[in-house]
């Protein structure tokens, strides 16, 4: 098994710092299309952009914040609707996780 990498941190030309922000076990890749999360029996739909994508989950832009429920539809353009958890929101950024369909887990 590999080695967990470790987090250095990034020096700018301008003096200052940052830390890397990817906490994925899988490699993203970066993607710009168009896409769907649906909740509430398919009563709500907010329109979305996926910005980044891994076997495991996504990186989602929505027009606006907004509150999302914990578990929801993902309907990507071009591909089989797939079921979500939410991991992660700030501003109008989300991360969620693809769920096995079965049990509600992630896979």
């Amino acid at each position: 098994m590999d080695e967990p990498l470790e987090l250095r941190e990034i020096s700018m030309a301008d003096g200052q710092s940052i830390m890397p922000d990817n906490r994925r076990d899988q490699a993203r890749r970066v993607v710009l299309k168009g896409a769907r999360i649906v909740f509430n029996d398919r009563k709500s739909v907010i329109d979305c952009r996926v910005r980044d994508l891994s076997a495991d989950g996504a990186r989602l832009d929505l027009p606006t914040p907004q509150l999302l429920p914990h578990t929801f539809e993902l309907q990507v353009a071009g591909s089989q609707p797939q079921r979500c958890g939410l991991c992660w929101a700030k501003g109008n950024r989300v991360g969620v996780r693809f769920l096995d369909e079965g049990n509600g887990s992630a896979r």
